[in-house]
């Protein structure tokens, strides 16, 4: 018979509840509770069930806890290719957006192409036109925007003239 698994590091049910109460991160929380319930005594399968894990999963966390304490229940870092845009340069295009056009962009409202040449020019992160709009996205922008007004515009003018207009050209 294979002896049931169990944490063999020093810690008690109440460490493990204060450490996840001060966990900002939601899955090392979880984590941090489905232990405390093996703490408590409960079976691997009773615990997953709990905590709505797989017992395979809780095993491996069980394990990475063993081995390494808690920073073993961080997730490790993900394979795969690196941003063009670094996460360091992000509030950089943020806050570069959010004060909208310069005279050398020769434009009166970045738009996803513009903001596509503005990542080339000025970050030299080189993006697909989709690319450049996920980023916005991740970002927090929305597609959608108001249609933009030139600089040289008159509101006055523009309400005078649809007051004194024919009506069958007003909707």
């Amino acid at each position: 018979m294979v002896a049931p698994l169990r944490i063999l590091r020093p810690v008690t049910s109440e460490e493990l509840a204060r450490a996840a109460r001060a966990e900002a991160e939601p899955r090392v929380r979880s984590r941090l509770l489905a232990l405390r319930q093996i703490a408590c005594g409960q079976s691997v399968p009773e615990a997953a069930g709990t905590i709505a894990l797989s017992e395979r999963q809780l095993r491996t966390w069980v394990h990475r806890f063993n081995d390494q304490g808690y920073p073993g229940l961080r997730d490790r870092p993900r394979p795969g290719r690196p941003k063009f845009l670094p996460v360091a340069r992000e509030e950089e295009l943020r806050s570069r957006l959010l004060a909208g056009p310069r005279v050398e962009d020769r434009v009166c409202a970045l738009r996803g192409p513009e903001v596509q040449r503005l990542l080339a020019r000025e970050f030299g992160a080189h993006y697909s036109l989709d690319g450049t709009y996920f980023l916005l996205h991740r970002l927090g922008f929305s597609c959608r925007v108001p249609r933009p007004r030139h600089p040289r515009s008159d509101p006055a003018a523009q309400a005078a003239f649809k007051k004194t207009s024919r009506r069958s050209w007003r909707p």
